[in-house]
């Protein structure tokens, strides 16, 4: 395609925040034009698309109308959410429209019925930026690096919350003060739910993993666990025992073939690439045999850092329908068998545990007795001292150990006289 055809016009269903960004990013574009926006509110005010290199597109409130346009040939949903991203999108494919989508909850939820229904009405769905904003780990994983078989994902996936450990850790500041701070800043939602339980991080695990095993992933099996319980003391602990605190989304394919997937708290090594991304920013390392240990690092949200992910996927289709090529196989849904997944109680992990107990002798013999009556050995286990209410903090570090084993334990402890309370519990990666 040369700058003296026709352009392809595109339907852009929502003009928020990445919407904008995606109206600017596309300015310069040569071989594209937006035809139309869906937007919720007719009446605001939006100077974005003045200098668009283009007739400016047409502003709607009917957003059915973009999808259902004869004219249009590709939808970019940058609505967020499940409704009613679900239903226009759906709509637009059964219309013969190819989809660039930023919407990892509709990826991650009904990914499997979409590309589905893409195949059956030959037409793509393109998803770069639903995982990690502008690092171009998706398209990575499917082109790049398709000769590896992949062993594991590990990643920073969520900028809020990696924004609020931060700052935890940088300011010696408590969890509640740095999540008012990251939402007075914008960093975070006024309802951070999704963020801070690690749901966020869930749906983009959820999409890595589906593409670099090659099974499909359903969402609800992927243990979730957020930064709610996390305080200033496990951050500080976490830097003097050598590790730094994250929110980890991880994936890997064992021996069996089942797959162990979770989001949850974690301390990594300083040695970790991944213990130095900061602030908002996302990480992703990739293992595979071919290409070894690969780290991507970079603004995993945004305005522009997502709109360059949208755009890029609008230039390959383009590049794809210009020259009447069919699908790329790599930019394809092609797996459709359903990935066993291993439950969280049968993972093997190291183990930081604080406890509160009481400040009397014998109490940490009676604590390594019942971990050794479950066959959990200790590493080391240190008193911190004793409290303003007379009770000691113990703090340790466990050898590797089955799940369930770890549960057991626990569950015996907490009922005895002398533990006060289990504080926390923190898984340790390698």
């Amino acid at each position: 395609m040369n700058k003296n055809q026709n352009k392809l016009k595109i339907g852009l269903l929502g003009a928020g925040t990445v919407g904008s960004g995606v109206v600017k990013a596309l300015q310069n574009n040569d071989f594209v034009e937006i035809k139309k926006i869906g937007v919720k509110d007719l009446n605001k005010k939006r100077d974005f698309f003045t200098n668009l290199n283009s007739n400016n597109p047409a502003l709607t409130g009917n957003l059915s109308e973009i999808v259902s346009d004869p004219e249009i040939g590709i939808v970019v949903e940058v609505l967020g959410g499940l409704n009613p991203a679900k239903e226009l999108v759906t709509l637009a494919i059964k219309n013969k429209k190819h989809i660039v989508t930023a919407n990892k909850d509709l990826i991650a939820t009904y990914g499997p019925e979409l590309f589905d229904l893409a195949k059956e009405n030959n037409v793509q769905i393109q998803f770069e930026a639903s995982v990690c904003g502008g690092i171009p780990i998706i398209n990575t994983l499917k082109q790049t690096l398709s000769a590896n078989n992949f062993k594991k994902i590990t990643g920073i996936f969520n900028g809020t919350t990696n924004y609020i450990l931060t700052e935890m850790l940088n300011k010696n500041l408590s969890f509640e003060v740095c999540l008012k701070e990251a939402q007075e800043l914008g960093y975070a939602e006024p309802d951070p739910a999704n963020d801070i339980s690690g749901r966020d991080s869930a749906y983009k695990i959820a999409i890595l993993a589906s593409i670099a095993f090659r099974e499909r992933i359903k969402i609800d099996t992927v243990y979730t666990e957020g930064i709610q319980k996390i305080t200033l003391e496990d951050i500080l602990l976490a830097e003097e025992l050598g590790y730094r605190l994250k929110l980890i989304g991880l994936a890997k394919k064992e021996s069996d073939g089942k797959i162990d997937i979770r989001v949850h708290p974690a301390f990594i090594k300083k040695t970790n690439t991944l213990s130095s991304v900061f602030g908002a920013n996302n990480g992703v390392l990739v293992e595979g045999d071919l290409v070894g240990e690969l780290t991507l690092i970079g603004k995993g949200a945004g305005s522009m850092p997502t709109a360059s992910s949208v755009a890029g996927d609008i230039n390959l289709l383009v590049a794809q329908i210009s020259s009447s090529q069919k699908p790329n196989p790599q930019f394809v849904c092609q797996h459709t068998d359903f990935a066993k997944i291993r439950p969280v109680s049968e993972t093997t992990n190291c183990y930081f545990l604080r406890i509160r107990t009481e400040d009397k002798a014998g109490v940490v013999g009676q604590i390594g007795t019942m971990f050794g009556k479950h066959d959990v050995s200790i590493n080391t286990l240190t008193q911190r001292g004793t409290n303003q209410d007379n009770t000691a903090s113990i703090t340790l570090l466990t050898h590797l150990v089955k799940e369930e084993r770890l549960q057991r334990a626990l569950a015996e402890i907490k009922n005895t006289n002398v533990v006060k309370q289990v504080e926390n519990v923190i898984r340790v990666l390698d």
